[in-house]
């Protein structure tokens, strides 16, 4: 009876240290989730430009980095009066989009930013700019 309760006791050791080492291996994973990030401008007419994609590694995770760093807050609902300075969304590695993200540009910055659920987040600081600046960049092209 001895030696059972301490093979069962060895067994639930190794197990926990089997679960533990598994959730390690993928938490601290710093490979880029999306493959590509597509993205449509509007133009000065109102109507949104043609569907294109980003796929430099560095752009793509700039954009998964920013996106990560919205302040969500479900509980806002804001009136935009102007249509969306840009959408965009992810592509994976089976070519699926993942949902869109709409956003308005301001001039302190910052950026206003609508997901697909219609939740509203801000990008604060230098985030707006950035993500401004990578379509921009990607649209000269």
């Amino acid at each position: 009876m001895r030696n059972l309760l301490w093979i069962f006791g060895l067994l639930v050791i190794i197990m926990a240290l089997g679960g533990c080492s598994n959730s390690s291996k993928t938490s601290g994973s710093s490979e880029v989730k999306a493959k590509v990030v597509g993205y449509q401008m509007v133009q000065k007419n109102g109507v949104l430009s043609d569907r294109k994609g980003i796929s430099e590694k560095d752009d793509v995770k700039k954009i998964e980095n920013i996106t990560a760093d919205v302040k969500w807050d479900k509980t806002a609902s804001v009136n935009k009066d102007s249509k969306e300075d840009a959408v965009f969304w992810f592509i994976d590695q089976d070519n699926k989009e993942g949902q869109k993200y709409k956003v308005w540009f301001n001039e302190t910055g910052s950026a206003d930013v609508q997901d697909g659920k219609q939740v509203w987040g801000v990008l604060e600081g230098k985030d707006g700019e950035t993500l401004s600046s990578i379509f921009k960049l990607n649209d000269q092209k």
